[in-house]
């Protein structure tokens, strides 16, 4: 384990809790996952009545074949969660997107809903306004080193809206990373907002993507290790896809079929990275993670336009009377083998840094960060960050709020190869991932 990061839980006044390993249910594909929680952050003066009483209750889960590394992980991830809300008022200045002009992200290239969306009676939006004055934080530009002003609403989690006018965007984890440098955790923050536009291209326009062929003489003993304990479980059909968008960016879509399972009967997963090797080894185990928090946690909505929080799509859809909806991708008959798709990965974080924002550059894309590493995360010898992509496609969990005004979710399927479907096409159940 990371010695530096055992500084972060103490018997006392510890950031966190200890990792605690997570039981799993029998039949499941084991895996040692871990947790760590921070507690109601309200109970800390820094947070102190910022929710207006609603809890922050925030935890973290690593998992991994190794035990010392699935602890290592749920810690990183529970600072992670931490660094993404940790904030203060001076960071800020409030201004209107006209005042600031260039020196600010153009709140005309961010992803909006349709007219449809926003003329909802239950949307949570409203349409950005440059006129309006909203709250804004330091970032820079990754594409043209430019140090730019970044929409703070864009930027944190667990940040109430300071008036009407920052109710253009819902704030997500998608894009917050943490690593032993900027380097990787810029990496890993870009592949993030890659691999939730892939997601959210998926399930919206029912894309039939390619299966995955595993071929076990082809992997990597390593690799072999997270293949062997999903695979020919004879209660788990799991099922890879090829999700790598038209940006070339190694991206993988799973799909586990469990039919005998009265609440998880389907679950799905994605991830981005630049080996495909290492995205496949982290869809296994990070599947194994989701479906102990699902498996855990009781569905209590049933209307839809009530859905918000992460996992009320997926336990809505993983039920097995949802099973039809996963069709388009049991159905595909395309396949192409795990060991063909292409590794982008060359071994050094700058040159991969470099090339992930050549690659998005060039597809007329550009990256913004800001800097969250908390002071407790830098005693510990970790970055973090918040990478923002404005141009790929979102992932919501706002039924009501899909943003499908973005040109993105139009315009990537037909990049792709695939037929270009209306707002009226697209799927119109809610999103099963979470």
């Amino acid at each position: 384990m990371n010695s530096t990061l055992e500084m972060l839980y103490q018997p006392l006044g510890g950031l966190m809790t200890y990792p605690s390993k997570l039981p799993q249910c029998a039949g499941d594909p084991q895996y040692n996952i871990f947790s760590c929680g921070l507690g109601d952050l309200n109970n800390v003066a820094l947070f102190n009545n910022r929710n207006s009483g609603l809890s922050m209750k925030l935890d973290g889960a690593g998992g991994d074949t190794k035990s010392g590394l699935a602890k290592t992980k749920a810690i990183a991830e529970t600072l992670e969660r931490y660094c993404s809300c940790t904030y203060t008022a001076d960071q800020f200045i409030v201004a209107s997107a006209d005042e600031l002009g260039s020196d600010a992200l153009d709140l005309e290239s961010i992803p909006v809903l349709s007219d449809q969306e926003y003329a909802y009676p239950n949307c949570p939006l409203i349409r950005p306004d440059k006129s309006q004055k909203i709250r804004w934080v330091k970032g820079i530009s990754l594409t043209s080193q430019k140090p730019l002003y970044i929409p703070a609403i864009m930027t944190y989690l667990h940040i109430p809206y300071m008036n009407n006018s920052e109710r253009f965007w819902l704030p997500i984890s998608t894009g917050c990373a943490i690593h032993m440098n900027f380097e990787k955790a810029l990496i890993n923050g870009i592949n993030e907002v890659v691999e939730r536009d892939a997601i959210s291209l998926t399930w919206l326009n029912e894309l039939p993507l390619r299966k995955l062929e595993i071929r076990t003489d082809a992997l990597p003993e390593w690799c072999l290790d997270y293949y062997n304990r999903t695979a020919n479980n004879p209660f788990i059909q799991t099922y890879y896809f090829d999700a790598t968008t038209d940006l070339g960016i190694p991206s993988i879509y799973s799909l586990q079929i469990s039919e005998h399972n009265r609440k998880v009967a389907a679950m799905v997963m994605c991830t981005t990275e630049l080996d495909p090797l290492i995205a496949f080894s982290k869809i296994t185990r990070e599947a194994a993670s989701l479906r102990i928090a699902l498996q855990n946690r009781q569905p209590d909505k049933t209307v839809l336009d009530q859905f918000h929080e992460v996992t009320d799509g997926a336990l809505y859809m993983g039920h097995p009377s949802q099973l039809d909806s996963f069709n388009f991708l049991r159905n595909t008959k395309d396949e192409k083998s795990l060991t063909d798709m292409r590794n982008l990965s060359t071994g050094s974080d700058k040159e991969d840094l470099n090339n992930l924002i050549q690659i998005l550059q060039e597809k007329g894309h550009e990256i913004f960060a800001v800097d969250i590493t908390s002071d407790e995360a830098k005693r510990a010898g970790m970055s973090a960050v918040r990478v923002i992509i404005p141009t790929l496609q979102p992932l919501s969990f706002f039924y009501r709020a899909q943003f499908k005004g973005s040109t993105r979710l139009y315009d990537g399927p037909e990049k792709m190869g695939y037929a270009r479907k209306t707002e009226e096409q697209l799927n119109q159940k809610p999103q099963p991932f979470a």
